[in-house]
């Protein structure tokens, strides 16, 4: 019995405290009001700024995913051009190799000295060109692997950034 009273006097008092924490809140004051007002528009403030931020990094992200892929159309065309370029520079070196090789016994009846002579210079200056082609192509081929390089660099500071937002807002 002693232990009901006590358990009932601990209950009454529990809920006379709770009564008076109730009581002793008053009216929300103007000050209060202008205070969550404040409140709500740093809230928004801050808001306002990272969704403009997100959209801003988000185009600044699919601008540089175009430019990636401008520049990796552009390598594979150079790649192209320069297989090409360097199999026409084995083949005229091949042929400049073979011609050199026959000596002035050997000329085919039709060709005279002169016209071997000719040949022989026309096949040199071929092959050069073939060779200055290659070349052009092989630095244009190292210009735009480093810009891709620079550029996934970009995007990757981008994405990073998009993803600090991200975390920045949870």
């Amino acid at each position: 019995m002693r232990a009901r009273l006590l358990i009932l006097a601990g209950v009454f008092a529990l809920g006379a405290a709770a009564a008076s924490g109730q009581a002793q809140r008053g009216p929300a004051t103007l000050d209060d009001v202008v205070n969550e007002i404040r409140g709500l528009r740093a809230d928004l403030k801050k808001s306002t700024a990272a969704t403009t931020q997100v959209q801003l990094l988000t185009v600044r992200l699919q601008l540089q995913e175009q430019r990636l892929a401008v520049l990796s159309n552009q390598h594979q065309i150079v790649a192209g051009k320069l297989m090409e370029e360097t199999r026409l520079r084995a083949e005229a070196a091949e042929r400049l190799q073979s011609m050199q090789t026959t000596d002035a016994r050997n000329l085919p009846a039709e060709l005279s000295r002169a016209e071997f002579e000719n040949v022989l210079n026309n096949l040199k200056r071929v092959a050069g060109q073939h060779r200055d082609a290659e070349e052009q192509l092989r630095a244009q081929e190292n210009q735009l692997s480093t810009e891709i390089a620079n550029e996934q660099n970009r995007w990757q500071d981008f994405n990073n950034r998009l993803d600090e937002l991200e975390r920045s807002l949870k």
